[in-house]
């Protein structure tokens, strides 16, 4: 998940925002961050203006100013369209009311403004603190924590695990998905066919069937051009040689096909399981994590 931690500050101490969560502007421009506070009971979402000193939450009608709060810092997070008390997995919860129920981190744009507020999913919308008022907003977007990629152990005969990656489809239209597994030695990538009951990977000029793999999940990831063996920065690491070479997730067109393998960086290719045999494509795309 994301890397964050809530940091305790106050409105006399200043705000070093190198590391705290951007959340938007104020009507004048001034920098909005992510932060929460204490009222009356509850802990609840806080918009924090550094460059007026000043942290306000909302609550029963009105914005109030709280001189001490905390300062959310950290990375991984992401901003995710939503409405009506509705918040994604991995919303961010920060604070809640006496009564138990969870508070999420919103933002919305309100009068030429994207001020951050609370989410509070029993009222259907989002509260949000502006111009001495508690603004009620049904449509918003939530604060989420991204997931990092997980490798999670399955087989042909098992059911494949939530949130695999897509990568590709086979020549035809079979939905192909990132797995990776070992043979001779070798930690490889491998395509993982859920309609065939199979993944492969390549190996020796072959391409071998594998039922028993792992397959990668969750994440923030994305393809990004490459080609002759260049890794990029951030690349999602799919196994390694015996030898101790890294190998790398990547995937390439071939006969009609959208299909994943294996960058093996001092061979300058991606080596790709497809009918039988291991067929190596200069450029492709190579599987990056943000």
């Amino acid at each position: 998940m994301s890397n964050h931690h809530w940091i305790p500050s106050s409105t006399h101490q200043g705000l070093a925002t190198g590391s705290a969560v951007y959340a938007g502007n104020d009507a004048d421009g001034s920098p909005i961050y992510v932060g929460r506070a204490f009222h009356e009971g509850d802990q609840i979402p806080a918009k924090i203006i550094p460059s007026k000193q000043a942290c306000y939450v909302p609550h029963n009608g009105l914005e109030h100013f709280k001189p001490n709060f905390e300062v959310l810092s950290g990375t991984g997070f992401t901003w995710v369209g939503s409405s009506n008390g509705h918040v994604p997995t991995g919303a961010v919860v920060a604070g809640n009311q006496r009564t138990g129920e969870p508070l999420y981190v919103g933002r919305a744009h309100h009068e030429g403004s994207l001020t951050v507020g609370k989410i509070h999913p029993g009222h259907g919308c989002i509260y949000i603190p502006f111009n001495g008022q508690e603004h009620s907003i049904l449509h918003y977007e939530v604060l989420v924590s991204q997931a990092k990629t997980q490798w999670i152990h399955t087989s042909s005969h098992g059911p494949m695990p939530p949130n695999p990656i897509f990568a590709g489809t086979d020549t035809d239209g079979s939905p192909i998905y990132i797995g990776r597994c070992f043979h001779n030695g070798d930690q490889l990538p491998a395509k993982v066919i859920p309609n065939k009951n199979v993944a492969y990977v390549t190996f020796d000029g072959q391409a071998i069937p594998k039922y028993s793999y792992e397959v990668l999940c969750n994440g923030n990831v994305q393809w990004v051009p490459s080609g002759h063996g260049a890794v990029l920065p951030n690349a999602v690491v799919g196994g390694r040689t015996s030898s101790g070479e890294t190998l790398y997730i990547g995937r390439g067109h071939w006969m009609g096909s959208l299909t994943v393998g294996k960058i093996h960086p001092s061979h300058g290719n991606l080596y790709i399981a497809f009918n039988g045999m291991e067929c190596a494509i200069g450029n492709y795309e190579i599987l990056i994590e943000n």
